[in-house]
């Protein structure tokens, strides 16, 4: 039997040839994967904004990244670029972002609605697209500028304070351009260069409305308790009842004292006294002649010495 030198540690042609072909599939699945690494833009912050395409939360906001759009709600979305800047996404308006693969050029596009761009901007220029027209945003220098886009086509664009570039403006199916200088406001009515006119009004976002706070009166503080005030009144049995009196009719006093009536007034006695029968002549006569002769057995206690010992013993 023959030994024969075995080739399976020897890569044979067609080995050879199959590993140079896998490796060359693996790189061209590796390029588009490359290719399509999307560039952060930005970090967005709002409290009503949505946002379409590719997105990263980060913990003190969202980071955007290149080809999403960005729709503001009712209130005024800010975009802080990663090159530096920001760009104000103004109520109800909608904005594509897209960047090249270093960062250094944007690409901005909107439909109606407002923007404010304040950002540092080098040797190559941004464009920002809109229904009707391109704006080249070329630098170097700081782009500070406001657009506004309605939807009859009229569109304004202002250079504001901080800005120091020229922004070229031409038409997107035309060849007419205007340059808007510093400084400058120009609005072009019904989406053509040949309708450019200076404008005082802004082109940036609106200013909100005030805000309506509820004014709440508050109430009257209490006053603080004086210990000088003088005490409340007590309040005191105030016992008001007639006494009628005949001297010719026995006195009932249980039962003119059971109907007394309590209310709060100062306390008084005041008996209402009937003066007695008219007499004879000779009944007086009589009656004075048995005092002068001091006969007779001893007089009674009178009413009011009765009436004044009941109420001694009521209140003692």
């Amino acid at each position: 039997m023959l030994f024969q030198p075995s080739l399976r540690n020897r890569p044979t042609l067609w080995q050879s040839l199959s590993v140079s072909v896998l490796t060359g599939v693996a790189l061209l699945a590796i390029g588009p994967l490359a290719a399509q690494t999307q560039q952060n833009v930005g970090e967005l912050f709002a409290s009503d904004a949505s946002v379409k395409g590719g997105v990263v939360l980060a913990t003190s906001g969202t980071k955007v990244l290149s080809g999403s759009s960005i729709s503001a709600g009712e209130q005024t979305a800010t975009l802080k670029l990663e090159r530096g800047g920001a760009v104000l996404i103004c109520p109800s308006t909608t904005l594509a972002v897209t960047t090249s693969q270093n960062g250094r050029q944007l690409m901005l596009s909107m439909n109606t609605g407002n923007l404010e761009m304040d950002y540092p901007i080098g040797a190559a220029s941004d464009n920002l697209l809109t229904p009707d027209f391109r704006l080249l945003l070329p630098g170097p220098g700081r782009l500070h500028l406001a657009v506004r886009v309605r939807p009859n086509g009229d569109s304004c664009v202002q250079s504001l304070s901080s800005n120091s570039s020229s922004v070229v403006v031409s038409e997107g199916m035309g060849e007419e351009s205007y340059q808007v200088k510093p400084n400058e406001a120009v609005i072009f009515n019904g989406g053509r260069i040949s309708g450019a006119l200076p404008t005082h009004e802004s082109c940036g976002c609106p200013t909100p409305p005030p805000s309506q706070v509820a004014k709440v009166t508050p109430p009257p503080a209490k006053p603080a308790e004086n210990n000088s005030d003088p005490p409340e009144p007590q309040t005191h049995m105030v016992v008001d009842v007639p006494f009628i009196y005949r001297a010719n009719e026995p006195v009932n006093l249980t039962e003119n004292v059971a109907h007394l009536q309590m209310e709060s007034k100062p306390m008084s006695f005041e008996p209402v006294v009937l003066p007695p029968p008219a007499t004879s002549a000779k009944n007086a006569k009589a009656a004075s002649n048995h005092a002068s002769t001091g006969g007779g057995k001893p007089e009674k206690p009178g009413f009011f010495s009765k009436v004044g010992a009941f109420f001694a013993s009521i209140f003692h």
